[in-house]
């Protein structure tokens, strides 16, 4: 150890100088100035990683699925619903006139509503010998079937289409665009009157 004087930076000092050998500056109320000795770094123990014995194997990787690709992959929510079924069941006209010349006429498919001409051809529900026949036009109207449901429409008849739906007392004014029909309407050509019937099918 050695004194380092404070007056003029000298360090070599003896521990027991009273003075500076290099400028006589006293020494005595200054502390020796011990040097540390640099310290060891230890460097940290290395762990050597051992290979796995023969016996025994790496864990595999989980394969990825592979898509082409523009393949989606679609959710079961996805999958789309059937349509809904729209086959329209068969229905019938029940004439409501006591002994008329035809009693109902069923329908199975479009349909057209009048009296035979020799022009226009016949027709296929024909009202010429009901009473009050005299009223239907030659293309009268004419009954379809449109997605699940019965429809009837005037063709432009001189004395019109009415109809009267189920539960009601009076007839509706003539009828100027397609209406749906119910089981148990009544339809009037003119003034011939035939009740709706319908064949429902249970689900």
């Amino acid at each position: 150890m050695s004194i380092t004087c404070e007056t003029c930076g000298y360090d070599n000092n003896p521990t027991d100088a009273e003075y500076c050998d290099a400028c006589g500056a006293e020494l005595k109320s200054m502390a020796p100035t011990i040097i540390q000795p640099n310290p060891t770094i230890t460097a940290p123990d290395i762990i050597p990683i051992t290979p796995p014995g023969p016996g025994l194997e790496p864990p595999s990787a989980i394969p990825t699925p592979i898509t082409s690709p523009g393949t989606r992959l679609e959710s079961p929510s996805a999958i789309p619903t059937p349509p809904a079924p729209t086959t329209t069941s068969p229905a019938r006209l029940i004439a409501k006139q006591t002994n008329a010349p035809q009693t109902e006429f069923s329908l199975n498919g479009l349909v057209v509503v009048g009296v035979f001409d020799p022009d226009s051809g016949p027709v296929d529900i024909d009202l010429e010998n009901f009473d009050r026949g005299d009223t239907v036009s030659r293309l009268h109207a004419e009954i379809y079937p449109e997605f699940g449901r019965w429809m009837v429409k005037d063709l432009g008849s001189l004395n019109g289409t009415f109809l009267k739906p189920s539960g009601q007392t009076r007839f509706g004014a003539r009828i100027t665009t397609s209406m749906s029909l119910n089981p148990g309407d009544e339809i009037s050509f003119g003034a011939v009157q035939f009740v709706f019937q319908q064949i429902m099918y249970l689900e």
